[in-house]
Protein backbone atom coordinates (compact mmCIF):
# COMPACT_ATOMS: atom_id res chain seq x y z
CA UNK A 1 0.00 0.00 0.00
CA UNK A 2 3.22 2.43 0.73
CA UNK A 3 4.89 1.57 -2.44
CA UNK A 4 1.40 2.71 -4.50
CA UNK A 5 0.93 5.47 -2.70
CA UNK A 6 4.37 6.77 -3.63
CA UNK A 7 3.98 5.92 -6.63
CA UNK A 8 0.21 7.85 -7.04
CA UNK A 9 2.12 10.91 -5.86
CA UNK A 10 5.18 11.01 -8.25
CA UNK A 11 2.84 10.40 -10.93
CA UNK A 12 0.51 13.12 -9.79
CA UNK A 13 3.06 15.69 -9.11
CA UNK A 14 5.73 15.65 -12.07
CA UNK A 15 4.10 14.94 -15.17
CA UNK A 16 5.46 15.21 -18.61
CA UNK A 17 5.59 18.75 -20.14
CA UNK A 18 7.97 18.58 -22.57
CA UNK A 19 10.39 21.10 -20.61
CA UNK A 20 11.23 18.64 -17.30
CA UNK A 21 12.24 15.59 -19.27
CA UNK A 22 15.43 14.80 -16.74
CA UNK A 23 13.25 14.59 -13.88
CA UNK A 24 10.26 12.79 -15.22
CA UNK A 25 12.26 10.00 -16.42
CA UNK A 26 14.54 9.70 -13.54
CA UNK A 27 11.21 9.04 -11.53
CA UNK A 28 9.89 6.64 -13.83
CA UNK A 29 12.31 4.18 -13.94
CA UNK A 30 11.95 4.58 -10.14
CA UNK A 31 8.36 3.96 -10.30
CA UNK A 32 8.87 1.13 -12.55
CA UNK A 33 11.70 -0.19 -10.71
CA UNK A 34 9.17 -0.39 -7.15
CA UNK A 35 6.50 -2.43 -9.29
CA UNK A 36 9.27 -4.78 -10.99
CA UNK A 37 8.68 -3.41 -14.07
CA UNK A 38 11.74 -1.77 -15.18
CA UNK A 39 12.99 -4.31 -17.41
CA UNK A 40 10.11 -3.24 -19.69
CA UNK A 41 11.75 0.09 -20.68
CA UNK A 42 14.42 -1.70 -22.61
CA UNK A 43 12.78 -5.22 -23.74
CA UNK A 44 9.89 -6.26 -25.75
CA UNK A 45 9.17 -10.18 -26.00
CA UNK A 46 8.10 -11.62 -29.70
CA UNK A 47 4.24 -13.04 -29.50
CA UNK A 48 4.58 -17.30 -30.08
CA UNK A 49 3.76 -18.93 -32.69
CA UNK A 50 0.39 -20.81 -33.07
CA UNK A 51 3.15 -24.08 -33.26
CA UNK A 52 5.18 -22.98 -30.25
CA UNK A 53 4.37 -24.74 -27.07
CA UNK A 54 1.52 -23.73 -24.40
CA UNK A 55 3.97 -22.63 -22.01
CA UNK A 56 5.44 -20.03 -24.61
CA UNK A 57 2.05 -18.81 -25.24
CA UNK A 58 1.48 -18.30 -20.62
CA UNK A 59 4.88 -16.51 -20.62
CA UNK A 60 4.14 -14.16 -23.74
CA UNK A 61 0.16 -12.99 -21.47
CA UNK A 62 1.76 -12.60 -18.48
CA UNK A 63 4.82 -10.47 -19.98
CA UNK A 64 2.33 -8.67 -22.04
CA UNK A 65 -0.34 -8.01 -19.09
CA UNK A 66 2.96 -6.29 -16.88
CA UNK A 67 4.31 -4.58 -20.40
CA UNK A 68 0.35 -2.77 -20.63
CA UNK A 69 0.99 -2.21 -16.88
CA UNK A 70 4.16 -0.34 -17.63
CA UNK A 71 3.18 1.18 -20.53
CA UNK A 72 -0.45 2.90 -19.01
CA UNK A 73 2.55 4.07 -16.31
CA UNK A 74 4.37 6.42 -18.36
CA UNK A 75 1.16 7.35 -19.98
CA UNK A 76 -0.57 8.50 -16.97
CA UNK A 77 2.61 10.67 -16.43
CA UNK A 78 2.45 12.47 -18.99
CA UNK A 79 0.34 15.72 -19.42
CA UNK A 80 -3.10 15.54 -21.16
CA UNK A 81 -2.22 17.45 -24.79
CA UNK A 82 0.89 14.72 -25.28
CA UNK A 83 -1.37 11.41 -24.18
CA UNK A 84 -3.52 11.32 -27.66
CA UNK A 85 0.14 11.77 -29.32
CA UNK A 86 1.72 8.61 -28.19
CA UNK A 87 -1.38 6.30 -26.49
CA UNK A 88 -0.99 4.34 -29.99
CA UNK A 89 2.86 2.60 -29.68
CA UNK A 90 2.18 -0.46 -28.52
CA UNK A 91 4.70 -0.88 -26.10
CA UNK A 92 6.13 0.09 -22.84
CA UNK A 93 9.30 0.22 -24.84
CA UNK A 94 8.21 1.36 -27.85
CA UNK A 95 6.54 4.68 -25.79
CA UNK A 96 9.64 5.28 -23.50
CA UNK A 97 12.04 5.36 -26.71
CA UNK A 98 9.95 7.81 -28.82
CA UNK A 99 9.49 10.25 -25.41
CA UNK A 100 13.33 9.99 -25.02
CA UNK A 101 13.98 10.68 -28.99
CA UNK A 102 11.62 13.85 -28.42
CA UNK A 103 12.29 15.51 -25.24
CA UNK A 104 14.97 13.96 -24.28
CA UNK A 105 17.65 14.80 -26.57
CA UNK A 106 19.79 17.87 -27.39
CA UNK A 107 18.57 19.57 -30.92
CA UNK A 108 19.26 23.51 -31.41
CA UNK A 109 15.65 23.97 -30.89
CA UNK A 110 15.74 22.60 -27.29
CA UNK A 111 18.99 24.15 -26.15
CA UNK A 112 17.83 27.52 -27.05
CA UNK A 113 15.11 27.08 -25.40
CA UNK A 114 16.67 26.48 -22.05
CA UNK A 115 18.77 29.15 -22.80
CA UNK A 116 16.61 31.72 -22.91
CA UNK A 117 14.58 30.70 -20.32
CA UNK A 118 17.30 31.00 -17.79
CA UNK A 119 18.49 34.16 -19.56
CA UNK A 120 15.06 35.62 -18.96
CA UNK A 121 14.16 33.85 -15.13
CA UNK A 122 14.24 36.07 -12.41
CA UNK A 123 12.74 35.54 -8.84
CA UNK A 124 9.19 33.94 -8.18
CA UNK A 125 7.30 36.43 -5.55
CA UNK A 126 6.31 33.04 -4.21
CA UNK A 127 9.26 31.77 -4.00
CA UNK A 128 12.16 32.08 -0.91
CA UNK A 129 15.36 33.13 -1.68
CA UNK A 130 16.74 29.10 -1.18
CA UNK A 131 13.49 27.77 -3.10
CA UNK A 132 14.63 30.42 -6.06
CA UNK A 133 18.50 29.22 -5.71
CA UNK A 134 17.45 25.37 -6.05
CA UNK A 135 14.96 26.82 -9.83
CA UNK A 136 19.11 28.52 -11.01
CA UNK A 137 20.70 25.51 -9.94
CA UNK A 138 18.46 23.13 -11.64
CA UNK A 139 18.12 25.14 -14.59
CA UNK A 140 22.64 25.34 -14.71
CA UNK A 141 21.96 21.63 -14.45
CA UNK A 142 19.67 21.31 -17.34
CA UNK A 143 21.85 23.25 -19.74
CA UNK A 144 25.34 21.82 -18.43
CA UNK A 145 23.28 18.21 -19.17
CA UNK A 146 22.29 19.59 -23.00
CA UNK A 147 26.32 20.49 -23.37
CA UNK A 148 26.41 23.95 -22.78
CA UNK A 149 27.90 24.59 -19.81
CA UNK A 150 28.16 27.96 -17.87
CA UNK A 151 31.18 29.36 -16.39
CA UNK A 152 31.49 30.48 -12.83
CA UNK A 153 31.02 33.92 -13.51
CA UNK A 154 28.25 33.15 -16.30
CA UNK A 155 26.37 32.10 -13.06
CA UNK A 156 27.38 34.46 -10.49
CA UNK A 157 25.80 37.25 -13.34
CA UNK A 158 22.60 35.22 -13.78
CA UNK A 159 21.88 34.85 -10.21
CA UNK A 160 22.93 38.75 -9.42
CA UNK A 161 20.62 39.20 -12.66
CA UNK A 162 17.30 37.37 -11.41
CA UNK A 163 17.10 38.90 -8.02
CA UNK A 164 14.27 41.53 -7.30
CA UNK A 165 14.20 45.10 -8.45
CA UNK A 166 14.17 45.93 -4.18
CA UNK A 167 17.52 44.60 -4.21
CA UNK A 168 19.34 46.99 -6.67
CA UNK A 169 21.83 48.43 -3.71
CA UNK A 170 22.91 44.71 -2.95
CA UNK A 171 23.12 44.01 -6.42
CA UNK A 172 25.88 46.49 -6.87
CA UNK A 173 27.60 45.39 -4.31
CA UNK A 174 27.12 41.77 -5.03
CA UNK A 175 28.67 42.67 -8.85
CA UNK A 176 31.81 44.29 -7.35
CA UNK A 177 32.37 41.79 -4.62
CA UNK A 178 36.50 40.44 -4.96
CA UNK A 179 35.07 37.93 -2.47
CA UNK A 180 32.15 36.06 -4.71
CA UNK A 181 33.83 33.41 -7.12
CA UNK A 182 31.18 30.79 -8.34
CA UNK A 183 27.65 29.94 -7.47
CA UNK A 184 28.12 28.68 -4.11
CA UNK A 185 29.73 31.85 -3.31
CA UNK A 186 26.63 34.16 -4.60
CA UNK A 187 24.24 31.50 -3.34
CA UNK A 188 25.61 32.15 0.36
CA UNK A 189 25.48 35.85 0.41
CA UNK A 190 22.33 36.21 -1.23
CA UNK A 191 20.86 33.61 1.36
CA UNK A 192 22.44 35.67 4.35
CA UNK A 193 21.21 39.09 2.71
CA UNK A 194 17.33 37.29 2.44
CA UNK A 195 17.80 36.29 6.42
CA UNK A 196 18.94 39.74 7.40
CA UNK A 197 15.48 41.17 5.53
CA UNK A 198 13.49 38.98 7.02
CA UNK A 199 14.82 39.65 10.67
CA UNK A 200 14.80 43.27 9.80
CA UNK A 201 11.09 43.18 9.07
CA UNK A 202 10.31 40.86 12.25
CA UNK A 203 12.08 43.55 14.48
CA UNK A 204 10.10 46.12 12.44
CA UNK A 205 7.17 44.84 13.41
CA UNK A 206 7.44 43.92 16.90
CA UNK A 207 9.10 47.23 17.59
CA UNK A 208 6.12 49.06 16.37
CA UNK A 209 3.39 47.07 17.57
CA UNK A 210 5.57 48.29 21.72
CA UNK A 211 5.35 46.36 24.47
CA UNK A 212 2.18 44.99 25.98
CA UNK A 213 0.33 47.43 28.70
CA UNK A 214 -1.43 46.41 31.85
CA UNK A 215 -4.53 45.25 29.96
CA UNK A 216 -2.27 42.96 27.49
CA UNK A 217 -2.45 45.30 24.52
CA UNK A 218 0.16 46.38 22.64
CA UNK A 219 1.13 50.08 22.26
CA UNK A 220 2.81 51.81 19.33
CA UNK A 221 6.21 52.90 19.65
CA UNK A 222 8.04 55.57 17.52
CA UNK A 223 11.68 54.69 16.38
CA UNK A 224 10.75 51.36 17.54
CA UNK A 225 13.35 49.01 15.95
CA UNK A 226 16.45 50.79 16.62
CA UNK A 227 15.39 50.48 20.69
CA UNK A 228 14.91 47.06 20.07
CA UNK A 229 18.14 46.42 18.48
CA UNK A 230 19.91 48.27 21.00
CA UNK A 231 18.51 46.22 23.73
CA UNK A 232 18.86 43.01 22.01
CA UNK A 233 22.77 43.95 21.83
CA UNK A 234 23.22 45.05 25.36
Amino acid sequence: MATKNVIAGLVKGEKLNGDNYDVWHKKMKFMLNEQELEEHLTKEMVAPTEAQPLRDHTAYQKWNQKDRSARYTLLSSLQNDLIGQYDELPTCKALWEQLKFTFGGTSTTRLRSLVIKFEEYTKDPKHTMSEHLRVMSNMIGKLRDAGHALTDEQQVRAVIRSLPASWANMKQILTHSENIKNFSDVSQHVILEAETRDADKTLTYVAQEGPRNANGKRGRQRNGTCDLRERMSS
